[in-house]
């Protein structure tokens, strides 16, 4: 069976993404009859810091996390960070690469990428 969408990015898992490190963020990939849809984990990232991009067969996700404390404030303790998100996926031939659809909610990308009228299946009346 050919594959549809395929990691790109070596191992998976979340967490914290030390100075300088990139998180992986956690994924979903849900089949309806009609299209593939992507949800990705980005907790703490604002919409206006996501970029989604599709170039040669792979899409890319990117966000950033800034820090949330104000400038002359002093932190007594830390364990949320700011962070870098990336994550990347091959794109098989059943995706239509010219009707991708995302949105951003409540920490949660959520990618729609609509099949290719090929790889949609079709019942054969029987004669």
């Amino acid at each position: 069976m050919e594959y549809v969408m395929n990691r790109q990015d070596g191992n998976g898992g979340t967490g914290d993404a030390p100075e300088g490190r990139t998180a992986v963020p956690n994924a979903d990939v849900i089949e309806t009859p009609d299209a593939y849809v992507l949800m990705l984990d980005l907790p703490g990232a604002r919409k206006e810091s996501i970029a989604l991009r599709l170039e040669n067969g792979t899409l890319e996700v990117e966000a950033a996390v800034e820090e949330q404390h104000a400038g002359d404030a002093r932190v007594l303790y830390r364990e949320i960070r700011s962070a870098r998100y990336r994550r990347s996926f091959a794109l098989g031939d059943g995706v239509d690469r010219n009707n991708v659809d995302a949105e951003y909610a409540d920490g949660v990308l959520r990618v729609k990428l609509l099949k290719t009228p090929e790889s949609k299946p079709t019942t054969i009346p029987i004669n």
